[in-house]
């Protein structure tokens, strides 16, 4: 059993872990979304996301995805295809289905272009910045 000055040092120690968390999240993503993801993070789950569905389906609708988008297959059809071929693993009907797809592609389009936003935003920042090592050694002079 642990004595009540451990106790306090050890949480004491997990306060300073988060904290340092806290502050990389925002140097990476701004303080608004830290707080965001940090809100998100700490929130009990009101409702599992259920037994029945496959624990990987969301890489498994955007992998399925990525392979019919080329063809021109609609995603109302990807679904239908998929509850057909899979059954209830992956969605309780087609139109589940559907709607997780779509949710997962708005969400992707999503961090790409805040991906783009922050990568222009570094871009600026460092404009007038002399290069760094790393980059003379790609130089093709």
């Amino acid at each position: 059993m642990e004595s009540e000055a451990e106790t306090w040092k050890r949480v004491v120690t997990v306060e300073k872990g988060v904290d340092a968390a806290f502050k990389a999240a925002i140097e990476h993503l701004g303080e608004e979304e830290a707080r965001r993801l940090f809100a998100r993070v700490l929130r009990r789950p009101k409702r599992g996301q259920g037994k029945m569905l496959a624990p990987d389906r969301d890489a498994r609708l955007l992998k399925e995805y990525d392979a019919a988008a080329p063809k021109g297959e609609s995603v109302a059809a990807l679904a239908r295809r998929i509850h057909a071929a899979v059954g209830r693993e992956l969605g309780n009907t087609p139109g589940a289905i559907e709607t997780q797809i779509r949710k997962l592609l708005k969400e992707r389009k999503q961090r790409r272009e805040r991906a783009a936003f922050e990568a222009r935003r570094w871009r600026m920042a460092t404009r007038g910045e002399q290069p760094g090592v790393l980059s003379v050694s790609t130089s093709e002079k």
